[in-house]
């Protein structure tokens, strides 16, 4: 199935892509080999014209906000320089799991953006603030079959051999990446806190929000403040032990237009 022609009675609001443009296939490679972290999807829009807004970690440990919608958008730097970013092609094609002639486009249409929340997996639970949880599942405590993917980084968990798992034995038993939990839960309170709330003291489970139980250890851990970095982005990259500088080995010094731009690696 193609994406709908450009004689479409709507209007797109970009140019149609007949085909991925050369440079594409560069910033593709990097969303979908680099690692990144779902902390949040929200669906909203209309049944008409659905749209949804993804919260997720850069690889250097910003956190930036993804908009789903007719005209996708980010706001790191790539995007707000005018460029088609990793981070929406992530959400796309990882998380959204769109079809690739759809994730090369600038602009979706209306009939576009159903087919692919048609087909995308339902965001988590949203969090209803009292952390007795309303996700799907079973509520017994009891952990689930490992199969499918990490609800956080959407890459696929192995039952044996592959990276250490956690899950909830609190509620509703769903599995998760050890590190892709901590990411998330670590990151939700950074946000609290530089939002000006505070930390709760309560960690909790992507999937249903009840307060997770077990793994003392790693709670500790995940227990501590946040603070914004100097773009004013949440930054998470010394709780996660990564670099906050970029590796620009892959990256073309003319994206933007001027050969300087993004030499601070915030992004």
């Amino acid at each position: 199935m193609k994406p709908a022609s450009p004689t479409s009675t709507e209007k797109r609001l970009r140019r149609f892509r007949p085909q991925p443009p050369q440079s594409f296939h560069e910033v593709f490679h990097r969303a979908t080999t680099q690692r990144f972290y779902v902390l949040s999807r929200t669906r909203h829009g209309t049944p008409d014209c659905p749209e949804e807004t993804v919260e997720l970690t850069g690889s250097t440990g910003n956190v930036y906000t993804v908009e789903i919608a007719r005209q996708p958008r980010c706001d790191c730097p790539h995007a707000r320089a005018g460029n088609q970013c990793k981070h929406v092609l992530y959400v796309l094609a990882r998380v959204l799991r769109a079809r690739f002639e759809l994730v090369y486009q600038l602009a979706l249409l209306a009939e576009e953006l159903r087919e692919i929340f048609a087909g995308a997996p339902p965001p988590l639970a949203e969090d209803d603030g009292g952390g007795g949880g309303g996700g799907g599942g079973a509520q017994n405590g009891r952990r689930k079959p490992v199969d499918g993917d990490c609800p956080i980084c959407f890459c696929e968990m192995e039952p044996a051999g592959g990276e250490p798992l956690v899950w909830c034995r609190a509620a509703c038993g769903q599995n998760i990446h050890k590190a892709c939990f901590e990411t998330w839960a670590a990151t939700k309170r950074r946000q609290a806190a530089a939002a000006g709330g505070g930390a709760t003291g309560e960690v909790t489970c992507p999937y249903c929000r009840s307060v997770w139980e077990g793994d003392e250890d790693m709670v500790r851990k995940i227990v501590k403040d946040g603070k914004r970095n100097a773009e004013g982005y949440i930054n998470v990259a010394s709780q996660l032990g990564i670099s906050t500088q970029r590796d620009y080995s892959t990256y073309s010094r003319w994206w933007s237009g001027h050969p300087d731009s993004y030499r601070r690696g915030y992004y």
